[in-house]
């Protein structure tokens, strides 16, 4: 037997009671220590004024397939609370591996077991969540939109959907700050039911590289009619409309009465061009929108998405605001090449811009829109991008987000009077 067991064994019985205690309640203190240090003072929630969405689920997201899952909302507000009800949860991106699904942090497509209004939403089962992995302020996607719906009352095309920050668990794990939205779907879109022919209404998305100089099936996706339906009418109707683009003379192509604008809505082209224009929706024209229409007769519109590359930042990096895209739209839409070649549209262009400016699109209003924005997540900013993002952003800058949040509130005006200055021309 060694000395220490020896000594041990002859120690009085008290004394060997009283290490025992000394030892259990050295262990309580560092087990408290680790308990405070870890939920406590190292807590992600800072306030508890952000709406909390907690998903249980048996296996990890992935993106090929559904996953089982319980969906939970708490709020501060007892009426956007939404007790625990059977869900479905997939991880979204293009294919494994590739686009959002290749950043550590996911975003997610939510289908609910009921349709509910989330934090006064529009009411449904089918819900988004951005991570904003790529938007490094996590501020442009929700100012993408915003500014995007405010042209829709005098533009009933300029749709996308409503959205709402929240703070995403995982089972139980803290995921970060989120963006919660509504699907782009027809349901958004006010479209009528699918038909079983080219006059029905229909969502197509451009998902890769396509100038539309020639329809190729595998760079589109029929979003609706959807699988559900088990109609497919997107070949015979992108085929003609490519078709028409690329091979009409420009006479056929802007004859008043049968052409572009007898199959387009031409207030949707207008404000597409400004407003992509503008925020610098670079990574796009080729790819990331959606062809869209209701019943025929009625126009084809488009529908601008994927705003990880505008406003002058992609990720960690940053563009200035007097750069002009004109030349990638030329190579990358044979649309829009036609269009911002012809003197009216061109025009037509300039004139809705003055009007903007004037009436809706001053600086103020859009520093306004994105000051509120910035007020409403500033507190866990740091939290968040420090959590997802690369770690040599932290050690090669101090006060990294404000870097970045000073560019984006400077880098609108700049742009603002560069498209002043762009349009005037014309």
């Amino acid at each position: 037997m060694s000395r220490s067991k020896l000594l041990n064994n002859k120690l009085p019985l008290h004394r060997r009671k009283k290490e025992v205690l000394v030892l259990i309640i050295i262990g309580s203190i560092i087990f408290s220590t680790i308990f405070l240090y870890t939920y406590i003072i190292n807590s992600p929630i800072i306030t508890s004024k952000y709406p909390r969405i907690n998903i249980l689920c048996n296996e990890d997201p992935n993106i090929n397939n559904y996953v089982n899952s319980t969906f939970e909302l708490e709020s501060e507000d007892s009426k956007d609370t939404i007790t625990p009800i059977k869900s479905k949860i997939i991880t979204r991106g293009s294919s494994p591996g590739k686009g959002a699904d290749r950043w550590p942090k996911k975003s997610y497509r939510i289908q609910l077991s009921q349709q509910k209004s989330l934090l006064g939403m529009r009411k449904d089962d089918d819900w988004l969540l951005f991570a904003m992995y790529m938007d490094f302020p996590r501020m442009r996607v929700k100012m993408a939109f915003e500014l995007y719906r405010s042209l829709e009352s005098t533009n009933p095309t300029a749709i996308l959907p409503e959205s709402k920050y929240i703070l995403l668990y995982l089972n139980g794990e803290f995921q970060g700050l989120y963006l919660l939205a509504e699907k782009n779907d027809r349901r958004l879109f006010g479209l009528d039911d699918a038909q079983d022919n080219i006059d029905s209404s229909f969502i197509f998305q451009i998902k890769h590289y396509n100038n539309l100089k020639e329809y190729q099936k595998e760079k589109f996706e029929q979003d609706w009619p959807n699988e559900d339906e088990d109609i497919f009418i997107m070949d015979e109707i992108m085929t003609e409309l490519v078709s028409f683009i690329s091979n009409t003379s420009d006479s056929e192509f802007f004859d008043p009465n049968t052409g572009v604008y007898s199959v387009f809505d031409k207030q949707n082209l207008i404000d597409f061009y400004i407003y992509n224009f503008f925020i610098f929706h670079d990574d796009f024209w080729h790819k990331n929108y959606f062809i869209a229409r209701n019943t025929y007769p009625n126009k084809i519109f488009l529908i601008t998405w994927d705003f990880d590359q505008s406003f002058g930042q992609h990720g960690w990096s940053r563009r200035d605001a007097d750069h002009n895209p004109e030349f990638l739209i030329r190579e990358s839409n044979y649309l829009y090449y036609r269009l911002i070649n012809n003197t009216d549209f061109m025009r037509d262009c300039k004139n809705r811009w003055i009007y903007l400016r004037e009436k809706l699109w001053t600086e103020e209003f859009i520093l306004e829109m994105l000051s509120d924005i910035y007020k409403e997540i500033e507190d866990i900013l740091e939290i968040d991008t420090s959590k997802w993002n690369p770690i040599w952003i932290y050690e090669k800058w101090d006060n990294q987000v404000e870097i970045f949040i000073e560019h984006l509130f400077q880098w609108i005006p700049n742009r603002l009077e560069f498209c002043d200055d762009y349009f005037d021309i014309f």
